[in-house]
């Protein structure tokens, strides 16, 4: 599982660097048919500009490898901590297996 934690960590560590459009070759085809690489920056932006900036990334963790909503090439269910000066939130990222890679098929942004 090391290798989905790697994906869901480097994805958020692009976003949070400012590098959106290496983020946005990390989505599944899907993803990223629906959201552009300005639409990844801006939804990081509100969610850190709520927590008064981000100061650094935790360590992902899995945190569901089975739910009912699994399709058949997800993987994992990752979060992804966000440490800020006034709170801390998350991004929450499904990791799936695409073309014999792995890629973000989902994003929920802030803690669930």
């Amino acid at each position: 599982m090391s290798d989905v934690v790697d994906v869901a960590g480097g994805f958020v560590g692009q976003i949070v660097a400012g590098n959106t459009e290496d983020a946005h070759r990390i989505l599944s085809g899907r993803m990223a048919a629906d959201i552009a690489a300005s639409d990844l920056k801006a939804h990081f932006d509100a969610l850190s500009n709520d927590m008064g900036g981000v100061t650094g990334v935790g360590q992902p963790m899995v945190i569901l490898e089975d739910w009912p909503d699994k399709a058949e090439d997800d993987l994992a269910v990752v979060y992804v901590p966000l440490e800020g000066d006034v709170y801390s939130e998350a991004i929450t990222l499904t990791v799936s297996k695409e073309n014999d890679a792995l890629r973000i098929s989902s994003i929920e942004w802030g803690r669930p």
